[in-house]
């Protein structure tokens, strides 16, 4: 991919990070529009066709340890998201808005990723943030047909593991605290 052989060539020491905000106006906004991104550090990849620890995270280089980013196609308008081998689910919460400058400049939303199939699937240390653009924010002509379905779209996901305590440490932990009440 394009965006991944060019991230391979950051300087030593540079971490992407972005805030929402920029994620959303320096980023996803400029892939929309065709423009020149401010560093090409986000691969493309469809996001929800399989599970977190399918995609190719070796892709995207230059982040913080278990956080990995990519464009992808909006998911569907739907709570739950099938995979081969389990499903996203949007957390309750919702949308969140994104601000920059006092306006709206795009929306968030959270999805889990489950093993097993809905709604008795086990949760496991996988989440996606999905950001989108609010479509105010990225005034298009009516004519530009294939600008306005990738304004409709194109989303940048955020994917984050959140790596869970070993069981024999949780058991460790709890028998090193019951010691101490003694």
């Amino acid at each position: 991919m394009a965006g991944a052989a060019q991230a391979s060539n950051v300087p030593t020491g540079y971490r992407f990070s972005p805030n929402d905000d920029d994620l959303v106006v320096h980023y996803l906004k400029k892939k929309i529009l065709g423009q020149q991104l401010p560093a090409d550090v986000i691969p493309t990849t469809d996001v929800y066709a399989s599970s977190p620890d399918k995609l190719p995270l070796d892709d995207f280089k230059g982040g913080v340890a278990n956080e990995w980013f990519f464009f992808s196609t909006r998911s569907e308008d739907a709570d739950i998201i099938l995979t081969e081998n389990g499903y996203y689910a949007v957390e309750p919460e919702g949308t969140a808005p994104i601000a920059w400058k006092d306006k709206i400049v795009g929306y968030a939303k959270t999805l889990n990723f489950y093993q097993g199939s809905p709604p008795n699937g086990s949760e496991t240390d996988w989440m996606v943030e999905e950001f989108s653009v609010n479509a105010e924010f990225v005034p298009i002509n009516k004519d530009d047909h294939s600008t306005q379905e990738k304004k409709a779209k194109l989303v940048a996901c955020k994917i984050s593991r959140v790596e869970t305590e070993p069981e024999w440490d949780k058991q460790f932990k709890s028998k090193a605290s019951n010691a101490a009440e003694f």
